[in-house]
């Protein structure tokens, strides 16, 4: 079996399972992981030992082994993940999960009798550069995911480099993988461009690495995947030296945009506020495109001449674009503006296409990832309101022409769960184990929408407290913030029982006081809360949406449902559905 190692193999051992060299009283999740202190010297020495990979460092496996006077160790995913080299304490292998059932699987047929022999490891050169399986990928939830994300890659896996040995094992060097590495591979770079431009700002210098980064491995190939992995690409650092042309963005524009998150209290928010597919980013993403849509973008001249440039467009299969004008001439320390109208054809609804904008003079490519969502209806995903009567109102857009219908589902009055949880100072969360509370709640058939939620100001202080659903034995969902404003929402549940537990992460006594609130929604109309719509839509234009409600007790909350449809009289909750908007309404 192949796997990947930095060690020069080992002479032939007896091979045994970890789970089967526990200590008395271990345990048993922890010996079959090999944490250290739970290995069993009268076991273990002299052997081979068989660890699964997961929870604590994977070099901290080898040392329970070295610890328990073992001589080598095979370690193994357990599921579909990386697989790493690393600087272990003996003589290691890690190998994928299909190798490490196989190699399980013998040793419990052989017994006593099986035996592990490491050859030495051979270089081998690797198609690179590959997003790793444990990284993260967009769209990203921020901003409604009309932001593309991540901006960039970097060298991020089994990197050799300097560490601080407080945490190391007293080395000066390890191999490191993830954030720990790509970040300071940027920052780097970053750092040398700024002494390069001390002008620049850092909206330029990550522009210049935006639009020049590289798309292609060392084989010729494309880097799997999309930009939703690997964003404008990986990063190429003397190319970023001379970008040609830059997107700033100055600190204001920042203000402007987040005045449309709801997260700068600035008075001039209600001036020329900036969406998020608007602000002047090196990228482009339009999450709910419905028909036709535009960006603007403006670029600088940092190169030393005057020079023109063409756009031209890759991929965006099904969309029509227009990038107005076409042509820039922009002579060097200036500025130039255009517009890049997208209009779809035949991509596919609710599904992402991706592509790029390339400006070029014949010495500069200046390329800009592109991510666009085609969809029959842009409408909110939420809107919210307060009282026992009143209204709100809000826009959509279509994306098709036809017919337009909107209905109303709930209002539904929560069901509310007033208990107390101690705090955990294990901060570890178990099903019924330390600084938890549960409640049961059940979710009749033909529920469109569950959701459980804690409030910040539902609890008697400055409580960070956490919220897991299960059915059964089994996860449905949790939330996990730095306070206690949690929300777990299940789409189309399974009608029975759910049990959600609070979990004490962190409260400022002993305990806290808390209020959870639940509820389901059902495709019934409560007979509160009415929707006002046109009855045709025409694709790229807006319409007003109105709600209103009446009726709601006092001192609650309420939530429902608005779901869209592309006919004229729906008969149910489903037919001809294009969008929902859910309705959260507070009476306390």
């Amino acid at each position: 079996y192949n796997g990947k190692s930095l060690s020069g193999g080992s002479p032939a051992l007896p091979l045994i399972l970890s789970t089967s060299a526990g200590l008395p009283g271990a345990i048993a999740t922890e010996v079959r992981l090999c944490y250290p202190g739970t290995l069993d010297p009268a076991v273990v020495t002299g052997k081979m030992v068989f660890c699964d990979r997961g929870v604590i460092a994977r070099t901290d496996k080898s040392l329970a082994v070295k610890e328990a006077g073992g001589l080598a160790m095979i370690l193994a995913n357990t599921s579909p993940s990386s697989v790493n080299a690393d600087l272990h304490f003996v003589p290691s292998i890690h190998v994928d999960e299909v190798a490490g059932a196989a190699i399980k699987a013998y040793i419990t047929g052989a017994g006593a009798g099986a035996t592990g022999q490491i050859a030495p490891g051979a270089k081998v050169q690797v198609e690179a550069p590959i997003v790793a399986s444990f990284s993260s990928r967009g769209p990203a939830l921020a901003a409604a995911g009309d932001f593309l994300k991540p901006d960039i890659m970097a060298p991020g896996v089994d990197v050799f480099a300097a560490v601080a040995p407080p945490g190391n094992n007293g080395r000066d060097f390890d191999f490191y993988s993830g954030t720990s590495m790509s970040s300071p591979h940027v920052a780097g770079i970053a750092a040398l461009m700024k002494a390069r431009y001390p002008s620049w700002s850092p909206a330029m210098i990550k522009s210049a690495l935006m639009t020049t980064a590289s798309q292609t491995t060392n084989a010729g190939n494309t880097i799997p995947g999309n930009p939703f992995g690997f964003g404008a690409g990986q990063v190429v650092p003397n190319a970023a030296t001379d970008p040609g042309l830059v997107y700033n963005v100055r600190r204001m524009e920042f203000v402007q945009f987040l005045c449309t998150q709801g997260v700068a209290l600035d008075p001039r928010c209600a001036f020329n506020a900036i969406p998020a597919s608007q602000l002047n980013l090196p990228s482009i993403a339009v999450n709910d495109l419905a028909g036709v849509e535009s960006v603007m973008r403006t670029v600088t001249n940092v190169a030393g001449a005057t020079s023109t440039y063409n756009a031209s467009i890759q991929g965006l299969a099904g969309f029509d674009v227009v990038v107005d004008p076409p042509t820039l001439t922009v002579a060097p320390g200036q500025s130039a503006s255009f517009k890049v109208t997208f209009t779809r054809t035949s991509a596919p609804l609710n599904a992402y296409t991706f592509g790029a904008l390339v400006w070029s003079d014949g010495t500069h490519n200046v390329r800009s990832p592109i991510a666009l969502r085609p969809v029959a209806l842009a409408a909110p995903g939420a809107v919210s309101g307060s009282g026992t009567s009143g209204s709100v109102g809000y826009s959509v857009t279509f994306g098709y022409d036809g017919d337009f219908s909107a209905r109303p589902h709930g209002l539904v009055e929560a069901t509310k769960f007033a208990g107390t949880v101690a705090d955990d100072p294990t901060n570890t969360f178990v099903p019924g184990g330390p600084g938890t509370v549960s409640f049961d709640f059940a979710i009749p058939a033909g529920t469109e929408l569950a959701r459980f939620s804690l409030f910040d100001e539902y609890t008697d202080g400055d409580d960070d407290l956490d919220l897991y659903v299960y059915r059964g034995n089994t996860l449905v969902g949790s939330s996990g913030f730095g306070t206690s404003a949690e929300e777990v929402n299940l789409t189309k549940p399974t009608a029975g029982t759910y049990t959600a537990w609070v979990h004490g992460w962190q409260t400022d006594g002993p305990d806290a006081n808390f209020t959870l609130f639940a509820w389901a929604i059902t495709a019934a109309d409560a007979g509160n809360m009415t929707v006002t719509a046109p009855s045709t839509a025409t694709i790229g234009t807006t319409a007003n949406v109105t709600l209103n409600w009446s009726g709601l007790n006092a001192g609650t909350k309420y939530l429902g449902t608005v779901t869209y449809h592309n006919v004229a009289a729906p008969a149910g909750y489903d037919d001809g559905r294009i969008g929902v908007t859910v309705v959260a309404v507070g009476t306390d």
